[in-house]
């Protein structure tokens, strides 16, 4: 089946407080909706469609060349009208992956395991759930006697009882295009935002008969999309943390994970020692045996095998 993708980036991101576009703010050397394009990559999508609103122009030239399609979203209407924005960009049918552009943790794998779970049930849509102690603001997952998805609700239009489900829309689906289609225009703005909730496709497909796989996330961090400059922070301290890990895992030794930052792509050599306070912008090539000092910032420099960099320094390739 035909693989398309729809990427969310219209909104204003008004806490951020920003003149910029809220996607093309920066994680690891990179703007979030980056993050989110490469993940996509992986499953080959025939077409992925981005949908600008709020300073479009500037998404627009930064997406310059890169083989996507817009679609305009002004005004803001909700993620379902977001949607339906992107429909006449994409065939009739198929499968396409919906995901917001602020999503930078989002794995390839967990794009291609969703994919998978729509198509092995034959299901009209599935999309991504965690479980989380404190579901806050996000919509909750109502379960159908089958463990299936029957709704879901969002959180300023749930009752009590509601509000007190833990499972909760991890906002990234995949739906059958031709039963998307009917769906989103049937969609009506009766709800406490005013808004077309995408969230409101899902319970319309169940009322007609047709079957919504929930797939449990199992690191819950995949989700987090950025609202905020403390959102920010948290996010690229979660994508280092990721990197680093990485890195250990493949025969590098980082003597302060806190402290040390590898924006990507980098590529080091086993046996290389990185100490505290390092931070490897992108670009960077070490070989084996390496060693670069405390707090030293290299910036798209290569070293040979067994180069050392004495603490403190900087240095940019020419």
């Amino acid at each position: 089946m035909s693989v398309f993708a729809v990427v969310l980036a219209a909104g204003e991101g008004k806490r951020l407080k920003t003149g910029r576009a809220k996607v093309l703010h920066e994680v690891g050397g990179r703007p979030l909706l980056d993050h989110v394009l490469a993940a996509l990559q992986p499953l080959r999508p025939e077409r992925t469609v981005v949908v600008v609103g709020h300073l479009r122009s500037q998404v627009e030239e930064h997406l310059a060349g890169c083989g996507v399609a817009f679609a305009v979203q002004d005004p803001p209407r909700g993620t379902g009208d977001a949607v339906a924005k992107a429909l006449p960009l994409l065939p009739e049918t198929g499968e396409v992956l919906v995901l917001s552009g602020d999503v930078p943790l989002l794995r390839a794998e967990t794009l291609a395991a969703l994919a998978e779970a729509r198509r092995s049930r034959s299901a009209a849509a599935a999309l991504l759930t965690a479980v989380l102690p404190d579901p806050g603001a996000y919509g909750r997952i109502v379960r159908d006697p089958s463990r299936d998805i029957g709704a879901i609700v969002e959180a300023k239009d749930a009752d009590a009882q509601r509000r007190a489900i833990h499972e909760v829309n991890a906002g990234t689906y995949a739906f059958d295009l031709a039963r998307l289609r009917p769906a989103l225009a049937g969609l009506r703005p009766d709800n406490a935002q005013g808004e077309h909730y995408l969230t409101d496709v899902i319970g319309s497909l169940v009322a007609q008969g047709a079957g919504v796989v929930g797939l449990p996330l199992e690191d819950v961090a995949e989700m987090a999309g950025v609202n905020s400059r403390a959102d920010l922070a948290q996010v690229h301290r979660l994508l280092n943390a990721r990197v680093i890990r990485r890195l250990q895992e493949a025969g590098v030794t980082v003597l302060d994970p806190a402290t040390t930052w590898v924006e990507e792509p980098c590529g080091i050599g086993r046996d290389t020692v990185l100490e505290p306070g390092v931070h490897l912008r992108r670009g960077c090539v070490l070989g084996e045996r390496c060693r670069v000092g405390a707090g030293s910032v290299l910036e798209g420099v290569s070293l040979g095998n067994g180069a050392s960099v004495p603490p403190l320094t900087f240095r940019r390739a020419e």
